[in-house]
Formats: C-alpha cells, sequence, structure tokens
C-alpha cells in the first residue's frame, strides 16, 4: 500500500487544478484588453461630450451676439426713420 502524504496530496490537487488556472489566466488576460478598451472608449465619448459642451457654449455667445446686433439695428433704424423686419 502507497503512503498518503501532504506533498502528494498538494501534488496531486495541484495536477488537477491545472486547467482551472489556466482558464483563469486566460480570462484574466481578457479582462485586462476588455478594461483597456473600455478605457479608451470612456476616454473618447469624454472627449465627444466636452467638444459638444463647447460647441453649445459657442452657438450660445453666437446667438447672444447676433441678439445684440439684431437690437442695435432696431434701434439705428428707429433713430434713421427706416422699419426694419427682422
Amino acid at each position: 500500500m502507497a503512503n498518503i502524504t501532504l506533498e502528494g496530496i498538494a501534488n496531486v490537487i495541484r495536477e488537477e487544478l491545472k486547467p482551472v488556472n489556466e482558464r483563469l489566466d486566460k480570462v484574466e488576460s481578457m479582462l485586462g484588453t476588455i478594461e483597456t478598451i473600455q478605457n479608451q472608449h470612456t476616454a473618447a465619448l469624454t472627449q465627444l461630450l466636452t467638444e459638444k459642451k463647447n460647441k453649445e457654449e459657442e452657438k450660445l455667445v453666437f446667438a447672444e451676439r447676433f441678439d445684440r446686433l439684431e437690437h442695435w439695428a432696431q434701434q439705428v433704424g428707429l433713430k434713421l426713420g427706416i422699419k426694419l423686419e427682422l
């Protein structure tokens, strides 16, 4: 009868768990890739949102400037007696 030792049991368990460990290594590698892609996408979305916000702010400034010019033109028209249709 063979002697059962703690070291022998550990070796058997180690051998039995090799496929599981290999699979976990693959999953860990895939997870790293997914995290990298997610970070890239997050950065791209952040950049797009920042650009959109800047565009909206530019539109708002442009609209305010245009309104002021329109108001100025009406005031000039009133003083000169010209009816402006805006």
